[in-house]
């Protein structure tokens, strides 16, 4: 089948206590196949549970500065205040497709039912179906505190792209690992992995959800393994004192 197209959006925030809510809403057109799929990954006091829905949700709206996304199927009346500028990249293009990523929230404050933090809100729009990307890793990131926000994505592969962004400025990276990120001008993130959030292939953890994903998608998705961590971190920067704060990210690997 032809005519892939995914759009998905991201978002998420992180109390002062280490809670974490990330929402993620999105449908795919492949073909003739239509797939609606929206979950809420919550992690309460280190308690990780996750609830899933596929029915069509109405996308997050976005008003000024505002992003509000309100589910009553997912129980979640959230909404992301920007406090920084948007950031955007093509992240890949070839004769199959492209990934163009808008992260139109590097740094918001969130407000919740009953809970409030920093958060971030992207949106990824992907025309070349993801078990053909020519990648074997990736580590996509975000870090933010009251001042300062660090966003990584580290696409490793036949065709590799690093990205880094410091408080709206890209910034060359010489080493991006699982619990560390170190740039020029002496810039290091480090961050402790405190709470794995989700560990497992996608076919049996995100997607699992999804009746009948085996026969819907190739086993190179499915078979795709995510880690992902909310973590406490500090941010080091040569002449100013360090920043704490919260990262949540991820390693993903392709199998080959």
């Amino acid at each position: 089948m032809a005519g892939f197209h995914l759009s998905k959006w991201y978002l998420d925030y992180v109390t002062d206590q280490g809670d974490v809510e990330i929402a993620y809403t999105g449908k795919v057109h492949w073909g003739p196949a239509r797939l609606h799929y929206s979950s809420v990954l919550e992690a309460v006091d280190g308690r990780v549970r996750e609830r899933h829905s596929l029915r069509p949700q109405r996308p997050p709206e976005l008003k000024n500065s505002m992003v509000m996304w309100p589910s009553k199927a997912l129980h979640i009346d959230s909404r992301w205040e920007a406090t920084a500028p948007p950031v955007r990249e093509t992240i890949f293009r070839s004769t199959k497709g492209s990934i163009e990523w808008n992260c139109l929230m590097p740094l918001a404050r969130a407000i919740a039912r009953e809970r409030s933090g920093l958060g971030y809100v992207e949106h990824l729009e992907m025309t070349i179906p993801p078990w053909e990307l020519p990648i074997r890793t990736l580590r996509w990131g975000r870090f933010t505190s009251a001042s300062d926000y660090v966003i990584w994505i580290d696409w490793q592969g036949e065709s590799s792209r690093r990205i880094v962004y410091v408080n709206g400025e890209i910034i060359p990276c010489a080493t991006i690992e699982d619990d560390r990120l170190e740039a020029e001008d002496g810039i290091r993130l480090l961050m402790d992995r405190s709470l794995v959030l989700r560990d497992g292939p996608l076919g049996t953890t995100a997607l699992s959800a999804v009746p009948g994903i085996r026969r819907m998608f190739p086993a190179r998705l499915l078979q795709t393994n995510e880690c992902k961590w909310r973590s406490r971190s500090r941010l080091e920067r040569k002449g100013k004192n360090p920043v704490e704060g919260w990262a949540i990210h991820e390693i993903v690997s392709w199998v080959r």
